[in-house]
């Protein structure tokens, strides 16, 4: 039985594409959730996940696979719901620049996005991306 839905889809997709995921043990994980909700104070952490206010907002529609190609090009932390199955759970992608093109493979997913720093918050829900934090610069044209 499928524990962890979105990160067995992940790990699925990412070794057809040939793209590099690990997936955090649950101690790490937890604790780069609780550091991530400690800085950001997310709006919402499960259901529609939301960062809330102080936010550059990107129509989803015409973003929700390229938006990612605006990011740095250094390691992306993925994680989601945290009432759902994949609660504690990061998946770290390689190259945020990838996450994109990971994403438009697999069956749709709300998930939020930071890197290792911690110098950013992105929340991916059903209706619109929401920046947090140094993702904004380079995400600013998108709306």
């Amino acid at each position: 039985m499928n524990d962890k839905p979105n990160i067995q889809e992940l790990l699925q997709t990412s070794s057809n594409l040939g793209i590099d995921i690990v997936i955090l043990d649950e101690n790490d994980s937890k604790q780069f959730i609780k550091r991530i909700i400690d800085i950001y104070k997310p709006f919402k952490i499960t259901g529609h996940l939301s960062i809330g206010e102080e936010t550059l907002n990107i129509p989803l529609e015409e973003n929700e696979y390229s938006y990612s190609k605006y990011l740095k090009s250094e390691p992306a932390y993925i994680f989601f719901d945290q009432e759902s199955r994949d609660k504690n759970t990061v998946v770290v992608v390689e190259d945020a620049k990838l996450i994109g093109k990971l994403m438009e493979n697999s069956y749709g997913m709300e998930y939020f996005v930071s890197n290792e720093k911690s110098d950013f918050l992105i929340a991916v829900n059903w209706y619109v991306i929401e920046v947090a934090g140094s993702a904004k610069d380079p995400l600013t044209n998108l709306k």
